[in-house]
Order: C-alpha cells, then sequence, then structure tokens
C-alpha cells in the first residue's frame, strides 16, 4: 500500500509544523485588523496619505513598477477592444496602470474612491498627456452618468477591485459600467482569485508569526480584508441579461518583491473581458 505525502509521518509532522505557524500568526492580524476603519472611504484616504514611495521596494502592495501586467494583458486587449476609444482606469489608486495604458489608448481617465489616491495619481502623473483623474465612488447608484454622458463609450479596466468588495457593492459597479462602455466599449478585469483562507492567503505572501512585510502590513491595518473574484463570483455580478463574455480565465495577479528579492509575489488571479449584450 502506497503511502501519500500526508500520510506519512513527516508529513503530518509537516502538517503539525504549519498549522502552528499559522495558529501564532492569528493573533497579530488580529491585532492589526482591529485598527481596521470601518468607513472605507477613511480606510483608503488613512492608507494613501501614508505612502512614503511607490514602485518596486516601494510600501504599495500591488505597485508593482517595471514588473506590471499590462504587455501581459494587451494582445487580449488588441483582439476584443476597440482601442480607439477612450479607456477608464476603474480603481487606479496611484495611478500605475492608467500611465501604463496611456500610450495605448487616446486618453485615460483615472477614476478612484479615495481623493488622497487621486492626489498621488496626479502627483506620479506629472503632467502625462492623455491622462486625468477623478474621485468618485463608482459604487454610487448612478455615479457614472455624467462621465458617460461626457467621454462615452470608452474602455474600462479594472484590476483588483471587485476582490474587496462586498457581493451588493460589486453588482452595483458592475451596473455604473453599463452606460461607461455604451455599445462599443469592454470591460477588461483582472482579479485576485485566492481559494485558500486568510490566512493561508497572508502566509503566500510572505507573512509569518515573526515578520508581516510592511507593505502587507499596511494593507492589513488601513483596508479591507480581501476576497476571492473568480467564474462563479464574475456571474453573479455580471449578469447574462446585461453582458457577454468574450474571454475570461486563470492569470496571475503581481505584487511588489516582499521576500527580500527582486522577484514579485504572485497570486493566483482571474480575468474577464465583457462587451454589453445588446437588446
Amino acid at each position: 500500500m502506497s503511502m501519500t505525502s500526508s500520510t506519512t509521518p513527516q508529513g503530518r509532522s509537516q502538517q503539525v509544523r504549519a498549522a502552528i505557524a499559522r495558529a501564532m500568526l492569528i493573533p497579530r492580524v488580529a491585532w492589526l485588523s482591529v485598527r481596521t476603519p470601518k468607513n472605507l472611504l477613511t480606510g483608503w484616504n488613512h492608507y494613501w496619505s501614508n505612502v512614503r514611495s511607490t514602485g518596486v521596494g516601494g510600501d504599495v502592495l500591488w505597485d508593482s513598477g517595471d514588473l506590471d501586467e499590462i504587455p501581459r494583458y494587451l494582445p487580449m486587449m488588441t483582439q476584443h477592444l476597440d482601442l480607439t476609444l477612450p479607456m477608464i482606469d476603474m480603481g487606479c489608486g496611484n495611478g500605475r496602470f492608467t500611465r501604463a495604458l496611456a500610450p495605448h489608448v487616446p486618453s485615460v481617465l483615472g477614476i478612484d474612491l479615495s481623493p488622497n489616491a487621486i492626489a498621488l495619481a496626479r502627483q506620479e502623473a506629472n503632467g502625462l498627456p492623455k491622462v486625468t483623474f477623478r474621485a468618485i465612488d463608482a459604487t454610487m447608484p448612478g455615479a457614472t452618468r455624467s462621465i458617460a454622458a461626457e467621454i462615452g463609450p470608452a474602455n474600462v479596466f479594472v484590476r483588483g477591485v471587485f476582490h474587496i468588495l462586498s457581493p451588493s457593492a460589486r453588482v452595483q459597479l458592475a451596473r455604473n459600467l453599463l452606460p461607461l462602455v455604451g455599445s462599443r466599449g469592454r470591460v477588461f478585469l483582472s482579479e485576485t482569485d485566492f481559494r485558500g483562507s486568510s490566512l493561508e492567503y497572508l502566509e503566500s505572501l510572505g507573512a509569518t508569526a515573526r515578520r508581516i512585510p510592511e507593505p502587507l502590513e499596511r494593507a492589513i491595518r488601513d483596508l479591507p480584508r480581501p476576497g476571492h473574484f473568480g467564474t462563479e463570483d464574475r456571474a453573479a455580478t455580471f449578469p447574462e441579461a446585461d453582458w457577454t463574455v468574450l474571454a475570461d480565465g486563470p492569470t496571475m495577479i503581481k505584487t511588489i518583491p516582499l521576500r527580500g528579492t527582486t522577484q514579485p509575489e504572485l497570486i493566483p488571479g482571474y480575468f474577464a473581458i465583457m462587451a454589453p449584450r445588446t437588446h
């Protein structure tokens, strides 16, 4: 009879050690999370007001600088999106992806909930042509109508937003994308889809009972606990009555290096490209 690694004495010992290490991480994460603001705007504004530097070596977890994902996405965008349309970077943060998209489209509008994020994005854009930013809570009903009237139709790029929203906020944001894309625009989204527990997720990014990387600790302290966003979540958020899926599948989300190396951390992710369904 063969035994799997999990049923051998060595395998069970490794499982026990992993469980103990995870249990030792719980109190530290709980202590950090106690201070997380209940109000999303408060939390995000506090987070962005304390950013000291961005890019690789900075303290914004997902701003992977020159290691970013845009070169991987561009072939799919070229195939499925009309890149003669304006682009909207939804949940733009400090504008890393907004700036990276600018050379490929006529103009890019970065939108974020946090005015502090928008202030930093404008500072880092430093007058870059074709790039503008606005502070808008796009999960509020009707939040995008005026933008749609001003610049629509447009394509919408969403990287790492839906996985941190509640189910109701996800649905409202998706609904608010419809007027932006009109009949010609498309939505390209790329989201974290880690299927383990919250503690396993933190461990995958280098957290231990002895040390939590500073960029990760800042995110735990100020921001909502991330969830996952995959095929089932997309189906619940973007109903078939409103959207047609043109392409979707697994991808990898990059963060800045967190373990003292020059390599980014990789998180399992999900991408989808969607068109509004014509009625």
